[in-house]
């Protein structure tokens, strides 16, 4: 087997999404929770301890400057998600790393638990990570973005996020090697349909 034959490789094409609204101070959840930010290796223990490829992956970005978000009853996750900021090292895998130039905020790796779906805690994760960049940074400029074909886009719109473009993802990784990344962002293209 050829070394190329090893290669990781991927194409993703994104939505691209930049805030543009008020935020709501109400909170989208039709259920109660308890609101943790993940900015220290004993949150990511309580939460993502049980699973060592999440909590790997999520002390590497604590490594990388991101800050985390958990919508939770006790210590059960309901939803989540990240935040990169101006002050991070480095743009995560399924992001181009040009963003890391820029002054700018980008919601990312978002997820709602599926025994809690329905119950707008997508929107509601969205909220309070844009909630805490505004009160770090009034005037921050924030980008969030799912892949073109994910139903996920309803609930980016529907709080306060409005189309800016797509792009295009190329990922190569070699066995033993750094990842290398090829992004091009198109920030004036219409998205596609919205997926059913």
């Amino acid at each position: 087997m050829s070394l190329i034959s090893k290669a990781r490789k991927a194409k993703l094409d994104l939505a691209v999404y930049r805030f543009a609204g008020d935020l709501p101070s109400e909170s989208y959840a039709s259920t109660e929770y308890e609101l943790s930010m993940v900015d220290d290796a004993d949150a990511v223990h309580r939460f993502f301890g049980d699973d060592s490829q999440w909590r790997d992956r999520y002390l590497e970005y604590l490594d990388d400057g991101y800050v985390g978000t958990v919508l939770h009853d006790g210590d059960d996750v309901m939803s989540y998600g990240w935040i990169l900021t101006p002050e991070s090292k480095r743009a995560p895998r399924a992001l181009p790393d040009s963003i890391c130039e820029e002054d700018w905020y980008w919601l990312f790796d978002a997820r709602t638990m599926p025994e809690y779906s329905g119950m707008g805690l997508f929107k509601e994760i969205n909220r309070v990570r844009t909630e805490w960049i505004l009160e770090r940074d009034p005037d921050a400029t924030i980008y969030t973005d799912t892949g073109v074909d994910n139903v996920a886009r309803y609930g980016i719109e529907s709080s306060k996020f409005e189309p800016y473009g797509t792009m295009s993802l190329f990922r190569f990784e070699l066995p033993g090697t750094s990842l290398w990344k090829w992004s091009r962002w198109d920030r004036h293209t219409e998205h596609p349909a919205m997926p059913e």
